[in-house]
């Protein structure tokens, strides 16, 4: 047996086997290549443009205010140009209880909670389940590089295949086709984002060099490989603090006017408080390995963060993965070779369905519901949330739970539907593409009636395209997903057998 057939039986299965998983993954993972202007869309108190007059010692006094619970750390993040507001959250001692809060910059008052944009990040480093969801990420990681080499190996025709797209042939062909094309233009992508979103979290998948070097004092490894600053509270209250304000200012001097970003506290109010001031600058790739720590109490510079170089080089794998440099045009060509990576993947399972279908293997049924369920199911999840991000009350308790809810409960009903619909595959994905078209181009809509200052009709004329690329690209969603749905309504054409039995050799 050659290299290159042993190579099909893995890429086969070891593509096959983890491709929900994997579609999931890497759509939340182009979708959050633009979770900071999704969240700005999905408050509607953040579509006209405010500069908030809050600084970080009122961010703190707002804490101590509204905050009972003696706190283990709180962080404040100030506004950006795609992050126009302050946010801030805290962790309550000896809990693991975290929480956060975004202010109006008009009121610098709290704004309505929501999942916001951030949650098709969480949705795609763990799912939303925690250490548990991590390591199933790193696990589809790993298949996905497997699959990435052995599919470079079996495709002796990769160059020819770049050129070929046949969108009118027989369904397997087209298939096959698409499969092979958006493979080829994005696998230098697709390479370098499965490796780097694995290399995060190597230290989390294989701890066992810093637990037998360390005595399982993790803490320790981390702040060394970091060069950060840290101290134990001694649960005595300080008699003073003091201004943040003043220490940001300190820290914009001591980088000759590079502005911060992160400012933390750990221990407030004690007297062994510290004061973590981070530098920001989303022109690197890498972030600023540039912290500076200060004692809160007097305002004495306790440490300047020297990181180990091999932490640099892993916050660059991380800046590079995360895509928060290089403006609109990098997160451009993030999301649109994360598409083709979706793409890629449902092009391969129908390549694999249709072949078994033409041998009358068993099994179909359960592969067809899992690609409606998955496939159809998350976008179509993904639209429902933002529906009822604009039409949940804002004085709902707990809106983002809710918000949540929605999301959860209609990904459940169209994998029931796609379940139920099996065994009419055509029909089905027609059905739920006009879904997807209704409930896309409704959007805007929607959003121009109950917020009108951030419709279109709004947001172009003074030039907010960050806020209006959302509603634009709802459309042009929209729009494909009815074309595709005409499309499927039109007659088929006839299969000529032949052509079946040879497309199943070839792909054989």
């Amino acid at each position: 047996m050659s290299l290159r057939q042993s190579m099909a039986g893995l890429h086969t299965w070891g593509g096959l086997l983890p491709s929900w998983l994997l579609f999931v993954i890497i759509f939340a993972g182009t979708v959050a290549s633009f979770d900071r202007e999704l969240e700005r869309w999905m408050r509607p108190a953040l579509h006209e443009l405010q500069t908030s007059s809050m600084t970080t010692d009122d961010v703190r006094d707002w804490l101590k205010s509204n905050v009972k619970d003696e706190l283990h750390a709180f962080w404040m993040h100030q506004p950006t140009e795609r992050e126009p507001y302050w946010r801030a959250g805290w962790e309550v001692d000896k809990t693991e209880e975290f929480h956060d809060v975004a202010f109006d910059p008009a009121t610098n008052q709290p704004m309505p909670d929501t999942v916001g944009g951030f949650f098709f990040f969480t949705l795609h480093y763990n799912l939303h389940g925690g250490m548990i969801g991590m390591y199933i990420v790193g696990l589809a990681g790993m298949f996905m590089l497997v699959a990435l080499v052995s599919g470079v190996i079996i495709h002796r025709r990769i160059f020819k295949d770049f050129f070929t797209l046949r969108p009118n042939a027989n369904g397997q062909r087209a298939w096959l086709d698409a499969h092979n094309l958006f493979g080829v233009v994005g696998f230098p992508f697709h390479l370098v984002l499965a490796y780097t979103g694995v290399a995060i979290f190597v230290s989390s998948y294989m701890p066992a060099g810093a637990q037998v070097a360390y005595q399982s004092n993790i803490t320790q490894f981390f702040g060394e490989v970091m060069g950060a600053y840290d101290r134990e509270g001694i649960h005595k209250p300080s008699a003073q603090q003091v201004s943040l304000d003043e220490l940001v200012e300190r820290s914009r001097q001591h980088w000759g006017g590079g502005e911060p970003g992160w400012v933390s506290v750990h221990h407030p109010g004690d007297e062994a408080a510290v004061v973590d001031i981070r530098k920001d600058d989303g022109s690197r790739i890498s972030p600023p390995l540039e912290t500076l720590s200060y004692d809160e109490a007097t305002g004495a510079l306790l440490n300047e963060q020297k990181a180990a170089t091999g932490y640099h080089a892993y916050t660059w794998l991380t800046g590079l993965h995360m895509a928060q440099f290089g403006g609109t045009l990098v997160r451009l060509l993030y999301l649109l070779m994360g598409f083709a990576g979706c793409a890629m993947l449902v092009g391969g399972l129908q390549v694999w369905l249709n072949k078994r279908e033409a041998r009358g293997d068993a099994g179909i049924g359960l592969v067809r519901a899992l690609n409606g369920a998955v496939f159809a199911g998350l976008p179509l999840a993904s639209l429902a949330l933002l529906w009822g991000n604009r039409l949940i009350p804002a004085g709902v308790a707990e809106r983002a739970v809710a918000e949540g809810w929605v999301f959860v409960g209609s990904w459940l009903l169209v994998a029931l539907w796609s379940a139920l619909r099996w065994q009419q595959p055509r029909s089905l994905l027609r059905q739920q593409l006009a879904l997807g078209a209704v409930l896309a181009l409704g959007l805007p809509l929607l959003n121009a009636l109950t917020t009108p200052h951030g419709s279109l009709l709004s947001s172009l004329p003074r030039g907010d395209w960050a806020l209006a690329a959302i509603d634009l690209f709802l459309l042009f969603a929209g729009l494909v997903s009815a074309l595709c749905a005409w499309r499927l309504a039109q007659p088929q054409a006839v299969k000529v057998a032949r052509d079946r039995r040879a497309l199943v050799e070839e792909t054989a």
